[in-house]
């Protein structure tokens, strides 16, 4: 998804496959499930996600990897093959400033 997804042009990501929503060709075929039975206080009947915390590290990890291989830093995802050659081209890598949604939270 560090790679892929991009939801900044709204015209052209009308439906989930045009967003760049990885498939099923895309996860590995060797993958362990650990389950963890461990009650949340503050979930519903205990409750928790468990989706979220896979899909926050990779996101560092990709970009690390990227100014490893080639000392172009991407601050901002999807990491794009136009944003790393940019930065290879000594050019200035676009970032879009977003407003803040809720600011009182």
């Amino acid at each position: 998804m560090a790679l892929t997804e991009d939801f900044e042009d709204l015209k052209k990501h009308t439906s989930m496959a045009a967003c760049g929503i990885p498939y099923i060709k895309d996860v590995p075929d060797n993958l362990d499930i650990i389950y963890v039975n461990f009650p949340r206080k503050f979930g519903p009947h205990g409750a928790s996600g468990v989706g979220e915390l896979p899909l926050t590290a990779p996101h560092a990890a990709i970009c690390n990897a990227i100014y490893n291989a080639c000392g172009v830093r991407i601050t901002q995802l999807p990491a794009l093959p136009e944003k790393v050659l940019a930065g290879l081209q000594g050019k200035e890598i676009p970032v879009v400033k977003r407003p803040i949604k809720n600011p009182e939270f």
